[in-house]
């Protein structure tokens, strides 16, 4: 075999190799799948509508060559985007979207600010999961700038209260500073005041644990003087009470009375919370003879009004 069959067959061989190569390069690695995660703000469509419309977005592989903070540069809630590749045939695009703390009014707009305080988007409406703050004003907004005209203890408290609520899958509708400029949330028809700045993080962690208990409910959550110390926490049952009322005036024969609300688990009404301070008071008066009962700390108790103000504690008042 001569010289030139020879190396006619290699080159051959050569562009046979290349070809397939490039055949499982470019049809065994195809997009034929794409998961968006961590968008909120942007729809899937959008998303992949800035991110992946070049040629290369069809490749598993030259898709991440892609130049995502070019193509989400005018994103105004796009923080940064990443591609990954799952599997030959599947990416995941998972976008890290800006997070805000709450928005405020101002000119029959919507001022949406972040962890920093920084403006970062002003709206016509307010936008979902971005509780409203009353109580603030300013004087001017600018996007990219940091809210200024606003009380630094106050600003400094919606910030650390909001960054705690980030994680959260409940979030208030608004976020308010009553005539004592202390920090009052809503939930629905649940009012929950946090008092000072005092034992935040603790507060916030009794807010999480009981807000599902409090579904549908109406009242007063009180956490003003929540300390890790405190075993129990007080709420104001606006329903229970006017029924209770309702129930006191009128006089009518007991069957024809209406049924009560059988209250959540984990939660005292107050006759049950009556009833137990009374039970605690007659085992002072006897000899402590054995072990004190553990208090479920995960409670609630009714108040009556009169105590609306103070949490509850494990220990006798008396003590």
């Amino acid at each position: 075999m001569s010289k030139r069959k020879l190396y006619r067959i290699l080159i051959e061989a050569v562009a046979a190799v290349m070809i397939l190569a490039a055949l499982v390069f470019f049809v065994g690695f195809r997009v034929t799948k794409v998961q968006i995660e961590g968008n909120q703000y942007y729809t899937d469509e959008e998303i992949k509508k800035m991110v992946l419309d070049a040629p290369n977005a069809g490749n598993s592989i030259l898709v991440m060559m892609t130049k995502t903070e070019e193509k989400t540069k005018d994103a105004q809630m796009i923080d940064h985007v990443t591609i990954k590749r799952k599997n030959r045939n599947t990416i995941v695009v998972n976008v890290k979207e800006k997070q805000m703390v709450g928005c405020l009014e101002f000119q029959g707009q919507y001022v949406n600010f972040d962890r920093q305080g920084v403006i970062q988007i002003i709206t016509e409406e307010q936008m979902e999961g971005v509780p409203l703050i009353d109580g603030l004003s300013v004087k001017s907004v600018k996007v990219g700038q940091k809210l200024k005209g606003i009380n630094t203890k106050k600003l400094n408290t919606i910030l650390s209260v909001g960054k705690m609520l980030e994680k959260s899958e409940q979030k208030p509708d608004r976020l308010v500073f009553n005539n004592m400029n202390q920090l009052v949330l809503y939930y629905g028809e649940v009012e929950v005041r946090l008092g000072n700045d005092e034992n935040m993080d603790e507060k916030m962690n009794r807010l999480s644990g009981i807000l599902p208990q409090l579904e549908g409910m109406e009242g007063i959550l009180h956490l003003e003087n929540i300390t890790e110390d405190t075993t129990g926490v007080v709420f104001d049952n606006a329903a229970a009470e006017e029924e209770e009322e309702e129930q006191e005036g009128e006089n009518q024969d007991p069957s024809s009375q209406s049924e009560t609300t059988t209250p959540p688990a984990g939660i005292l009404t107050q006759e049950e919370n009556q009833e137990g301070e009374e039970q605690n008071n007659e085992d002072e008066s006897e000899e402590n003879t054995g072990e004190e009962e553990e208090f479920d700390d995960s409670q609630l108790e009714y108040s009556d009004g009169t105590d609306a103000a103070e949490s509850k504690s494990g220990a006798n008042p008396e003590e």
